[in-house]
């Protein structure tokens, strides 16, 4: 079995995060520059194999698509363009951020300019604890 890998894309920055190759345990990984999202997503699948792609959906607050949503969605036909027999699924990633810091801050880390990419990451994390919560109902979100 391979590894999901999640990704919380943002206009400049991409989080990420993985399984374990049991799928049990979360763990976020990285924070990378979004330009470079398809060399990254190679890299890890030659390094993890990566059987599961998980993406954060910006939808608003209304429901709603906005460019936020339109920025993710060009991204998300570049990789099947470029990874057509990865398969992908579409996580709602509202408030994700926000619940990452919470995270973050609940294992005392105080989060700063020095320390902010982390947020991305951790956000990869929930975005893919909430995907296995939808589709397991297991709860893996890990150091």
């Amino acid at each position: 079995m391979g590894i999901y890998l999640a990704l919380d894309i943002g206009k400049r920055k991409t989080g990420i995060a993985k399984s374990d190759s049991m799928g049990i345990i979360v763990r976020p990984l990285k924070t990378i520059l979004s330009e470079n999202l398809l060399e990254e997503i190679q890299s890890l699948d030659l390094e993890f194999g990566i059987e599961m792609l998980v993406i954060g959906e910006p939808t608003n607050i209304a429901g709603g698509n906005d460019d936020a949503m339109k920025m993710v969605q060009a991204k998300i036909q570049l990789i099947d363009r470029n990874f057509p027999k990865l398969e992908m699924a579409l996580i709602d990633e509202r408030f994700t951020s926000k619940e990452a810091e919470t995270v973050i801050k609940q294992k005392g880390i105080s989060v700063n300019k020095d320390n902010k990419e982390l947020i991305d990451q951790y956000a990869a994390a929930i975005i893919l604890e909430t995907y296995w919560k939808m589709t397991n109902g297991g709860d893996y979100l890990s150091e």
